[in-house]
């Protein structure tokens, strides 16, 4: 496969006690420092953001931080080994059971109609002509000198793809871990779309197309998309946990409601007091 799944015993050589300890540290004081909330403000889930969730891992791991923006790894360890950092969130349906996937992880865009296909035929075309072969081996050599090019460049034994899963609900975080195999690009497959024959006459131009033999399928899911002209990975979180290849936080969300301009006018003392037992009890926590 070219996301290969890292096992748990993959993860704790690449995640030792200290850097366990640093992303608690940072998870813990992103909550503390979390902005309150109004009244009447429906906000009961966290929101971590990309960039900073990249720079736990290179604080947490030692990395050497490299490149900004779409580079694309964040970070390399003392082994040469380049690590590219993602952050998605998985929610739970209408009814309150975990949705099958996470949300998207972009593993390239191409803007420009000139990486796929001819001059003359723009990548809507394409999807037009279900040419769906043609927009995958265009994909195929984007993401391959993407890799390889990093690999080159940084002087890389390999690349792994770190993930950070955030439940929505159930206050916890995942870390997975993914080795990107280059050399196994040209094995992925479209998975065509299954119509009936009443159904193809008024079958609607497709937007998106499934790949396969990219990642085990019962452990994530590739698309490429004609909109976003990109391809994404949506990772399926319960087969990893019931293959215990992830490394788990938990942490308390309390939802603070509270009027800062009112605090401030009215009790000033009193909410800097509190913040200050609030901050006093969360470094006790890694003071031992």
């Amino acid at each position: 496969m070219i996301l290969e799944e890292l096992k748990k015993e993959d993860l704790e050589k690449i995640f030792d006690h200290n850097s366990k300890t640093i992303i608690d540290f940072l998870l813990k004081r992103t909550l503390i420092s979390y902005p309150e909330f109004l009244e009447g403000q429906n906000q009961k889930s966290v929101y971590l953001e990309k960039k900073q969730c990249e720079q736990w891992i290179v604080q947490s791991l030692g990395l050497i931080p490299v490149g900004e923006g779409s580079y694309p790894i964040d970070g390399i360890d003392e082994n040469k080994v380049g690590y590219d950092v993602s952050t998605v969130n998985w929610g739970i349906t209408p009814t309150g059971k975990n949705k099958k996937e996470t949300g998207e992880k972009s593993l390239s865009q191409k803007f420009s109609d000139s990486n796929f296909g001819d001059e003359d035929e723009t990548l809507d075309e394409l999807y037009k002509k279900e040419k769906f072969q043609v927009i995958l081996n265009n994909w195929k050599e984007i993401l391959k000198n993407k890799w390889n090019n990093t690999i080159k460049e940084k002087s890389l034994k390999e690349i792994v793809l770190i993930t950070l899963v955030k439940h929505s609900v159930e206050n916890k975080m995942y870390i997975l871990g993914l080795k990107i195999n280059p050399d196994e690009i040209n094995n992925c497959t479209i998975k065509l779309p299954i119509t009936k024959k009443k159904e193809r006459k008024t079958r609607k131009e497709p937007k998106s197309v499934f790949v396969t033999n990219f990642i085990d399928e019962e452990l994530g899911s590739i698309k490429i998309y004609k909109s976003k002209k990109r391809i994404e990975l949506r990772i399926r979180p319960e087969k990893w946990l019931k293959n215990n290849s992830y490394i788990e936080f938990n942490y308390n969300f309390n939802n603070k409601v509270k009027n800062l301009r009112d605090e401030f006018i009215n009790r000033k003392k009193d909410f800097l007091k509190e913040l200050r037992q609030e901050y006093k009890k969360f470094l006790k926590e890694f003071s031992n």
